[in-house]
């Protein structure tokens, strides 16, 4: 009996493991093969890749901050760097999901009978668009379009497809998508909102913000859940702040608050009511909100957006002097949020600078640019007016430091010296207080525990723009008896390099000259003073040089670059006031000539032509007055000449050096007021200078820098300079110090030489201007009295490096080095970057091996021993 009951037991067994058996093959479509595979793939794979997916998800979100000052985004993906942090959980959810489809996938003839696989496929899709790789979701979001045709997930895939062809910018193909799924009559209705929220992301990439709203408005209706209530609702109300239709706005922002439950966003919806309100008594009620928010300390991290959205109020009732102040304290109070201390800076930036308040103006532009998003649609828009600006004030000191450089030198040798040593006075009064207020804000800061993600700010000072590289031109210091400056404290690059046109970069022949020949400028030492004063005929008539060329220059950005006929005129007219018959009085007076015919001021205007006429008759501009044919003969020539140019270079690069230097040297005799002659004369040197030697091509490419200063020719030139010169350089430094090799490496080690600080980073990882703004506010807060110079250059590459030069010594370059890996100044610079310190014997060889390995290691040896 009991070896029956066992064989019945066994012959069950194996039929349970035979069912088994059969079950687990992917080659027919049974019953049993059917619900193992779908149990299966649902529990043992796709629930855990998916709920892998929901944690990524959420996490991502959870550390996502918005920017309330932009137009939010209709879904809330995450940005190239964000995409680091959910990578490697997005990579398991595909594997555990790919995994699903090749161990269970039941495809036969073309169909799949494992209902979970097509949720696995989707699931591959959603993970790869949320990594950024939209080619690879395209190609699974296709699939599952084509092959699940029909079925809802189909109708999803594609409103995912739609969703990944709006983010890489594939509009058209966006469009195809949405025309098909419009036009198919099976599309469910339980996905209606969901095509309403793709169609509205559609419409605001084409920045057709009315088709948006209505179907942004369509999806409100639709939603179930309160946050997304009070999301649609927030951007609706931005659309229509937008759009001016601020009554529109006021009743969106207000669902917004009623629906959200999120804390920021009603608070910023709160203050956005500020800057739409559509009556007089609800901007009474507004503003009472907005003050008592203002008392309540748990708003002590938004204080920046609550006096922005006061500002704000005021501007809406047209109230400029009761909201610049409120904008200033704006700025002042932006610790933390980089976006808003941009905003409030841009906004106030703008306003002065429609008020033609330039110099203000340009000290708000340098902190938006600062701390604006690269990826900010505004950023290059804005970066174009902080340069223009920043040329024009340049300029503007220029013209107020030489006459004041020249009023002094005037002075009677005993009053000057007892000036200076007045000033000196100041300057270590100044120093005393200086380091007074930085042990004050140290203090402060660390009671507060706080660690400001940007620089602290000064703009709640009544003076706005610092002081330049010359001490005794800042009023904060010192008081000229005989004429008021206009520099102030405030945003301003550090630098020296004003006599440059162009600021973007510099030569490492400029580096080495400003850094080893020259002596440090000591602000506390009568000599430094001295030796700058224009006391010499040829020093006064150097100085009237560099103030005309400022003249010029300004009353140019003035037409050009800022649109402002009238400041322009007034500034061309004050040049040939204070110079009459300069070199380039021609130009000057048929800009003005152009100038005032702008402004139908037709009796100036003739007035100018008659005097360009008269005093010079065989001028190009002349011509052009005169001879209404002249302008069209000179374009023909400039096309001829430009033919004639490539060429000739065509010729070079085919090396016939010595055909090129006679055509170059032809054209340039026959044809010596053509616009091109700078080109044909540097092209000619360089045939030349294949036959020369090196110090004779150097002469030729130095007279080059000096005959076109305002030419690119002049800067190729002086970089030619600069590479053949590096050896020198390097060879000259070593014999003026002596060296303290370390063990295993090139590099030597000096205390008491010139020593710079360097900022190295890939140019796609940070802006160089956010760099050297973020520098240059750093000085003026801590080292206003240190005279330090902030350039930038190009080094590799991708590799730009930013120093700040120059320092005494290796333990004063070191103290800077130290207090900088603590500073608050780090904040607007990320992460991607690195620092050292370098001597200026040391530095030629840095530079000219490009040694972006073998430098940072000796430093950690010979500074850090490391």
């Amino acid at each position: 009996m009991h070896n029956k009951q066992s064989t019945h037991f066994l012959i069950l067994m194996l039929g349970v493991f035979a069912l088994f058996i059969s079950a687990c093959k992917t080659t027919k479509s049974t019953f049993f093969t059917r619900s193992f595979h779908k149990t299966t793939t649902h529990y043992n794979w796709y629930f855990n890749a998916n709920e892998t997916y929901k944690r990524a998800i959420q996490d991502f979100e959870k550390g996502h901050k918005e920017d309330y000052n932009q137009l939010l985004p209709i879904f809330i993906t995450p940005s190239e760097k964000e995409v680091k942090s959910i990578s490697t959980q997005m990579d398991r959810a595909i594997k555990k999901s790919a995994t699903a489809i090749d161990k269970h996938s039941i495809l036969i003839k073309g169909i799949e009978h494992n209902s979970w696989i097509d949720d696995c496929y989707l699931l591959i899709g959603k993970s790869y668009f949320y990594k950024r790789e939209y080619a690879k979701a395209t190609q699974a979001f296709s699939f599952v379009v084509r092959q699940f045709e029909g079925l809802e997930i189909a109708y999803q895939a594609s409103l995912w497809l739609t969703r990944t062809y709006i983010d890489n910018n594939d509009i058209s193909s966006a469009a195809l998508v949405l025309d098909r799924i419009v036009s198919d009559e099976d599309f469910p209705v339980k996905l209606n909102k969901e095509l309403s929220l793709i169609y509205a992301h559609y419409y605001i990439k084409l920045k057709d913000y009315g088709s948006a709203k209505i179907e942004l408005e369509e999806a409100l209706n639709l939603s179930k859940k309160n946050r997304n209530k009070a999301r649609y609702a927030f951007i609706l109300a931005q659309i229509n702040q937008q759009q001016k239709e601020y009554s529109q706005a006021t009743k969106f922002f207000t669902l917004s608050i009623k629906k959200t439950p999120d804390y920021e966003m009603s608070f910023n919806a709160k203050i956005n009511l500020a800057r739409s309100f559509d009556d007089a008594e609800n901007s009474d009620k507004i503003e009472r909100e907005l003050l008592k928010m203002l008392k309540d300390d748990k708003n002590v991290d938004y204080l920046d957006v609550i006096y922005f959205g006061l500002a704000e109020l005021a501007m809406r009732q047209n109230n400029f002097e009761e909201a610049k102040p409120l904008y200033e304290m704006s700025v002042a109070k932006s610790f933390k949020n980089d976006a808003q201390k941009a905003l409030s800076s841009l906004t106030l930036g703008q306003l002065l600078y429609d008020k033609k308040n330039y110099r203000p103006a340009q000290a708000y532009y340098d902190t938006a640019v600062a701390f604006m998003d690269i990826k900010h649609q505004d950023y290059k828009t804005t970066l174009n007016r902080q340069l223009t600006l920043n040329s024009l004030i340049q300029n503007l000191d220029i013209i107020s430091r030489e006459d004041s450089l020249q009023k002094i030198a005037l002075m009677p040798e005993l009053e000057r010296l007892r000036f200076i040593d007045n000033l000196i006075k100041k300057i270590q009064e100044e120093e005393r207080a200086q380091k007074e207020l930085l042990a004050q804000q140290k203090s402060e800061s660390n009671f507060l525990n706080d660690q400001p993600n940007g620089l602290n700010n000064r703009f709640n000072q009544s003076n706005q723009n610092m002081g330049g590289t010359w001490y005794f031109y800042n009023p904060r210091t010192l008081s000229f008896g005989f004429s008021e400056f206009s520099r102030k404290w405030g945003k301003r690059k550090l630098e020296d390099d004003w006599r440059r046109s162009n600021k973007q970069s510099f030569s490492f022949d400029e580096f080495s000259a400003d850094t080893i020949s020259e002596e440090p400028f000591d602000p506390k030492k009568k000599e430094s003073y001295l030796k700058n004063l224009p006391l010499t005929v040829e020093q006064k008539i150097a100085s009237n040089e560099k103030i005309i060329e400022a003249y010029f220059n300004a009353g140019t950005i003035y037409k050009n670059g800022l649109n402002d006929p009238n400041e322009s005129i007034n500034t061309f007219s004050e040049l040939l006031q204070r110079f009459p018959n300069i070199k380039n009085e021609d130009l000057t007076l048929y800009l003005l000539y152009q100038l005032h015919s702008e402004l139908d001021q037709l009796t100036m205007a003739e007035q100018n032509k008659q005097n360009l006429i008269q005093k010079h008759p065989q001028s190009e501009y002349t011509k052009l007055l005169s001879d209404p044919k002249y302008k069209e003969e000179l374009m023909v020539r400039k096309s001829e000449l430009e033919i004639q140019y490539e060429n000739i270079y065509m010729e070079y690069l085919a090396e016939n050096y010595t055909s090129v230097a006679n055509k170059c040297k032809q054209i340039i005799s026959e044809n010596p007021n053509n616009p091109l002659v700078p080109q044909f004369d540097f092209l000619q040197t360089m045939a030349k200078g294949h036959k020369q030697d090196k110090a004779t091509f150097v002469d030729r490419l130095r007279l080059i820098v000096e005959t076109y200063p305002n030419n690119l020719v002049s800067e190729s030139a002086q970089e030619l300079i600069d590479y053949l010169l590096i050896d020198e350089d390097q060879t000259a430094t070593k014999e003026k110090t002596e060296d303290v090799p370390s063990k295993d490496s090139k590099y030597s080690f000096k205390e008491d030489v010139a020593h710079y600080f360097l900022l190295l980073f890939n140019i796609n990882e940070l802006n160089p201007n956010l760099a050297k703004s973020a520098l240059s506010n750093h000085h003026a807060e801590f080292y206003s009295l240190e005279k330090l110079n902030i350039s930038d250059l190009l080094i590799d590459k991708d590799i730009y490096m930013v120093s700040v030069r120059e320092f005494p010594s290796a333990k004063k370059a070191m103290m800077y080095y130290n207090d900088f890996q603590t500073a608050e100044v780090r904040g607007p610079l990320g992460q991607e970057y690195q620092t050292m310190v370098i001597s200026a014997p040391n530095f030629p060889i840095f530079f000219k091996n490009k040694d972006l390995e073998g430098y940072p290691l000796a430093f950690k040896k010979l500074y850090l021993k490391e």
